[in-house]
Formats: structure tokens, C-alpha cells, sequence
């Protein structure tokens, strides 16, 4: 699961990260939900400005090489 791939990653590279379990917390699930046209998908990766939908392993990768991280 990317989801927790992605948790491991900022734990191993002491990112400090927010995560929202959008299966505990109401707001974060219907936040989700607006994000993805009504539907429940994940992981969802905030970064700055920008968001990133589903993104899959290699665009994981590709936007942590960008801000120069490594797990």
C-alpha cells in the first residue's frame, strides 16, 4: 500500500508530516471526497501548493528527488 510506503518514507528521512486517516476523521474524508469528484481515494500528498492525486510510486520518487529528500 503507497500509503504507508509514503509514512515510512518521511519517518526514515525525519520529514515532519501531517497524516489524516480519512476512515477516523470526518473532515479529512469529506475533504477527500471534493478532492476526487464525491469519491474516496488515497493516498492524497500536499506539498506547498501543490496536490497530488493517487500519485504513484515513480511520481513519489520524482517529487521527493525534486525537494531533494531522501528516505
Amino acid at each position: 500500500m503507497h500509503t504507508v510506503a509514503f509514512k515510512n518514507f518521511f519517518k526514515m528521512a525525519e520529514v515532519v508530516f501531517e497524516y489524516k486517516d480519512i476512515f477516523k476523521d470526518e473532515h479529512a474524508k469529506s475533504h477527500t471526497k471534493s478532492l476526487y469528484e464525491g469519491q474516496l481515494k488515497f493516498p492524497t500528498l500536499f506539498v506547498d501548493d501543490a496536490i497530488y492525486l493517487t500519485p504513484s510510486s515513480d511520481e513519489f520518487n520524482s517529487i521527493m528527488k525534486d525537494l531533494k529528500l531522501r528516505g
